[in-house]
């Protein structure tokens, strides 16, 4: 661009001067603007970060003091548990040194009166006759020595013409001389085989429905053979074998051992009321007790009826008198029961009753050691006590029924006047009162010795199943309880009755295999020509 004078180029260089000057100026007020808004972002933010700065400083100190009292606190819970176990030791000590002071009074005993001699503190010393005693059988008994198996018995023979190496003079020929028999009881080890039946299907020519013929030996569509069920069911409920040995040694599962049980116990219910009905009708003699039994953790019981015949057992989540009523009906019966002096026993039972003189004597040597320096207690002990021991011991004599009835009257007599003397001590008239109050429970042993006078019968019965309480803990469900009432009912009355119980509930299952439950019933209890006519 040409310019026509310097002046002209002049005037237009400071107008672009100018231009650009206000250019810059704009410029440079952007910048400031922005110089301005990061220095106030930038004080701003120091504001915030000397405010945070404060806060972590507080919650530092927070978090100190928190330690602080955490230990604080640590070390006074610390101090109340070991305040704890000091006075749990200091009262299980107090309650130790109690229980000395009582032994050392010579009145109580660890267990009360069924403490073991082992454990009594103190015990009186044997006498001259007791420690004479020596092992083995009753004097006079002639014995009978290891007897060979006669041919019936064996099972198999075995012949050995094996000789022997040498001789003692050193010579090694022998000349055959006799057969000497050597019986041996030989063990046969026990296993499960695992068998595969291949079955064959058929169907029907007329409607066309499948089926198959039936497993021998097994139950419908069972995992057990009829064989195996009955020894494993036998093993726990009437030889006490845990369900754990079991499943160890057969290599089965926990739950197929009760599926097993709770079926077959269904299936042999019905007989299980038979059992019942029969011990109701054809009994004269039934003892009966119980013992706790618990059910997942509640309280409940194990009642027990029986005789040689019979041997029923119950478990029930009461102690009411509606168990032994429901066992014994509404009906009257000729029937002596032998039981404790339990309240349960007596709800509406119309049947002649028995106590037990063993728990009588345990009440009487009770108050005798409550009582230990009164003379009147120790002579009334000293009196009673001989009269029950002769009642007890009578029936076990051998007497004949004149003689045994001779002699129980007149421990009938001795008893009744000892108890009708007049008397002042409280723990006297206690002990006479039972035999006052209840004279016509006391002496029906008197009749026959068929009756006893104690109820040890009963408490041998159920003492397996207070092993097995301690063992299990009980039942862990109502279908526990009931299979094994069941279950225990049947094979103790099957053994009771001749019957091997593993045999006998083997050939039960085939013949419930076979849909013939009546014909459990006529294996237990066979009918004669006495039963056919009732």
């Amino acid at each position: 661009m040409a310019w026509k004078n310097y002046s002209d180029w002049q005037k237009s260089r400071i107008a672009q001067l100018a231009q650009i000057n206000e250019s810059l100026e704009v410029r440079f007020l952007e910048a400031k603007t922005a110089a301005a808004d990061a220095y106030n972002e930038f004080k701003r933010e120091e504001r915030r970060r000397l405010s945070a700065e404060n806060r972590v400083k507080q919650l530092d100190e927070q978090v100190a003091w928190l330690n602080l009292e955490n230990r604080r606190l640590g070390r006074q819970l610390l101090d109340q548990t070991k305040l704890q176990d000091a006075l749990a030791t200091a009262v299980a000590r107090i309650k130790e040194l109690e229980k000395q002071l009582n032994l050392r009074s010579g009145r109580e005993e660890p267990y009360g009166l069924a403490t073991p001699s082992s454990k009594q503190i103190n015990k009186v010393n044997s006498t001259a006759e007791n420690r004479a005693k020596r092992g083995g059988a009753k004097l006079g008994h002639e014995g009978h020595g290891r007897q060979e198996f006669t041919s019936d018995e064996v099972d198999q023979t075995v012949d050995l013409k094996a000789m022997p190496e040498r001789c003692e003079c050193g010579s090694n020929v022998w000349q055959p001389k006799r057969v000497i028999d050597h019986s041996v009881y030989r063990f046969i080890p026990a296993r499960i085989e695992k068998c595969l039946y291949r079955k064959w299907e058929y169907a029907c020519s007329n409607c066309g429905r499948s089926a198959t013929g039936p497993t021998p030996g097994v139950m419908p569509g069972a995992l057990f053979g009829n064989a195996l069920a009955a020894h494993l069911l036998t093993e726990h409920y009437a030889h006490g074998q845990t369900v754990g040995s079991l499943e160890k040694r057969w290599d089965i599962h926990h739950g197929s051992f009760f599926q097993l049980a709770h079926r077959t116990a269904d299936q042999l219910e019905k007989c299980f009321d038979y059992i019942l009905f029969r011990l109701r009708q054809d009994s004269r003699l039934v003892h009966a007790d119980e013992t706790p039994w618990s059910m997942d953790g509640a309280r409940g019981y194990a009642w027990f009826f029986g005789n040689d015949d019979f041997k029923v057992f119950l478990f029930r989540h009461t102690r009411g008198g509606i168990v032994p009523k429901t066992v014994i009906g509404p009906d009257p019966l000729e029937m002596v029961l032998v039981t404790d002096r339990y309240g349960g026993y007596t709800a509406d039972l119309k049947v002649t009753r028995q106590y037990c003189f063993v728990h009588l004597l345990r009440d009487l040597k009770k108050q005798e050691l409550d009582f230990p320096d009164e003379p009147e207690m120790k002579h009334f002990a000293a009196d009673l006590k001989p009269q029950l021991i002769a009642a007890i011991e009578l029936r076990n004599k051998g007497l004949s029924l004149k003689n045994y009835r001779r002699r129980a009257a007149a421990i009938q007599k001795k008893i009744i006047k000892i108890c009708a003397a007049p008397a002042r001590h409280p723990a006297v008239q206690y002990i006479q009162n039972i035999f006052r109050e209840h004279q016509d429970k006391m002496f029906q042993w008197v009749a026959s010795p068929d009756i006893p006078a104690e109820n040890n019968f009963a408490e041998r019965e159920l003492r397996p199943m207070v092993i097995a309480r301690k063992i299990s803990f009980g039942s862990q469900s109502e279908r526990g309880l009931k299979t094994r009432e069941i279950l225990m009912t049947i094979l103790h009355t099957a053994r009771c009755r001749g019957h091997d119980p593993a045999e006998f509930l083997e050939r039960a299952l085939d013949l419930l295999a076979q849909n013939d439950p009546a014909a459990v019933i006529r294996l237990l209890f066979p009918v004669t020509e006495k039963t056919a006519a009732a």
